[in-house]
């Protein structure tokens, strides 16, 4: 193996070299593309509800994307000074996180409002929180806030649930952003996309590693096959025998 990168040139040697290296980024890039295609999979069929009265034909349970305008927080909740209800902490501009330095995401009970009623969000008390998007944003001293307020129209993903009560809900709430759910498939289809980019890049380059690896292996038999016949065989003399 290294006789045969010796021989092959540094650019071809070293594209034999790193062939062991590129086929295994390239089957993680192909688990990768596999993960994102399901995903993308998976929140294409996600229904978007921007109505109360699309809930009656979806099944308790399901998960939903839910677009409305923001109407008010939980009352035990007063929100940031700022007036930002959901909103993610972050060091100020130019300022470095310090040691241990932790920067939550606040994300309370919230109402959404739409054209016929309104709907409560509840947010996952196990799930992380994913916040994107955000419309507003506000800088306290060294920290830096950035989130959405009252009024503001935002998309949530949670599952419908109908309450005792005949109001409805959505719980298990993960995510809340600006976007609408076309925006948001147009993202992960970019995504998908440089995925699959990465996958095939790397496929080339392995297969051609795979192929010089070949031509050199053949070639170098080729050459000692030749070598070896070119070889002159020394003459024999025959043994005299007496009778």
């Amino acid at each position: 193996m290294i006789t045969l990168i010796q021989k092959s040139g540094w650019l071809r040697g070293g594209l034999i070299f790193f062939m062991p290296i590129l086929l295994i980024f390239f089957l993680a890039a192909q688990m990768a593309h596999g993960q994102v295609r399901g995903r993308f999979a998976a929140y294409h069929e996600i229904p978007e509800v921007t109505e109360l009265a699309q809930l009656q034909s979806i099944e308790p349970g399901t998960v939903i994307m839910l677009r409305g305008h923001i109407a008010g927080g939980s009352p035990s909740f007063a929100g940031h000074e700022s007036g930002l209800l959901v909103y993610q902490e972050r060091p100020a501009e130019n300022r470095e996180a310090r040691y241990q330095e932790e920067f939550p995401l606040i994300f309370p009970e919230l109402i959404l409002q739409v054209p016929d009623g309104s709907v409560a969000i509840i947010p996952s008390p196990t799930e992380a929180q994913v916040i994107q998007g955000e419309l507003h944003e506000a800088v306290t001293g060294d920290r830096r806030y950035t989130g959405f307020q009252a009024s503001d129209l935002v998309t949530v993903q949670g599952q419908w649930q109908p309450q005792p009560s005949g109001s409805a809900a959505l719980t298990e709430v993960t995510g809340i952003t600006s976007a609408t759910k076309a925006e948001l498939m147009a993202e992960w289809q970019d995504s998908f996309q440089y995925v699959g980019w990465a996958r095939d890049g790397l496929g080339l380059l392995t297969l051609g590693g795979l192929l010089l690896l070949v031509i050199e292996w053949r070639r170098a038999r080729r050459q000692s096959k030749e070598e070896n016949e070119a070889w002159p065989t020394p003459e024999t003399n025959p043994t005299a025998t007496t009778t």
